[in-house]
């Protein structure tokens, strides 16, 4: 059995169209509209997320300062983070923040989901 998951993104179509091919694809899925209500979303999730998925460019707290956050917190440093983001030169901040994986929107689900089956934390 998998931990839910846990989507980062301001964009709340984006956001919701991950949402619903996550839960369709049989995950368990929590989600955030910018990298603090992230951090409260963590703080009160149990089980925690068995991965992020995170968004690099949001208003409030980017994801740079939320991995940056999450990684302080000794119960939450080791859930996987996998940046998705428009933007390629995030490639390279995805290695910054200790993601194990960068994928570039808009992504193939296909891709989405084998990326989130090899990272994914199980109970």
């Amino acid at each position: 059995m998998t931990r839910p998951l846990l989507v980062v993104d301001d964009d709340t179509d984006l956001r919701e169209a991950l949402e619903e091919a996550l839960r369709d694809a049989g995950y368990a899925v929590l989600g955030a509209g910018n990298g603090r209500e992230a951090l409260e979303v963590l703080a009160r999730a149990r089980p925690l997320p068995g991965l992020v998925l995170l968004d690099m460019m949001m208003p409030v707290l980017d994801g740079v300062g939320f991995a940056r956050e999450m990684r302080a917190v000794p119960e939450w440093k080791d859930i996987p983070v996998v940046v998705f983001s428009a933007s390629a030169s995030n490639a390279a901040v995805a290695l910054e923040v200790g993601a194990c994986a960068y994928l570039r929107k808009p992504a193939d689900v296909e891709v989405l989901m084998e990326t989130v089956g090899q990272h994914v934390l199980r109970e």
